[in-house]
């Protein structure tokens, strides 16, 4: 096998195994106070500009949600539901630490722990599509706590 099946294969088991594990919760801790969760409008005419806005971040290697993150996913579940057409890329990124392949798989499982909870809640599949970015598309550039914490993040879109 070469490197690139080797790698498929690595993500493709990661993405199987993320999406058997059950959601969890933990406490929230975001270095810059100015990093924001999700937030819905009841306004109609705002929904396509929350959703292009809509981020999730996450701690340090991990991938679980924190209760910050599921207070704003409910809002995108109930949005959800008003709309059954809508479908949602669940993109998911990691800091620069740690190597591009975890990286890319960490992003995926954080991508799938969006989209477990927003199943768990009611919303079909079908109408989520889940990718990873890892360390490709940094939010924040640098190399601290405050870019690292920007940029560990599942962005809803």
């Amino acid at each position: 096998m070469n490197k690139s099946t080797n790698t498929f294969s690595a993500l493709t088991m990661l993405i199987l195994l993320s999406a058997c594990s059950s959601v969890q919760v933990t406490e929230e801790s975001v270095s810059n106070q100015a990093v924001a969760g999700v937030s819905i409008s009841k306004k109609s005419t705002a929904t396509q500009a929350v959703l292009a806005n809509a981020v999730v971040y996450f701690e340090y290697d991990q991938y679980t949600l924190t209760s910050k993150s599921i207070q704003a996913l409910k809002g995108v579940v109930d949005l959800m539901k008003k709309n059954p057409k809508i479908t949602l890329s669940l993109e998911g990124h990691a800091d620069e630490r740690g190597t591009r392949e975890y990286n890319l798989a960490l992003g995926q499982r954080r991508a799938e722990s969006v989209a477990n909870y927003l199943i768990a809640n009611g919303i079909k599949r079908n109408q989520l599509v889940s990718k990873s970015y890892g360390e490709e598309r940094p939010l924040s550039l640098g190399s601290n706590d405050s870019a690292w914490s920007k940029n560990r993040r599942v962005e809803i879109k």
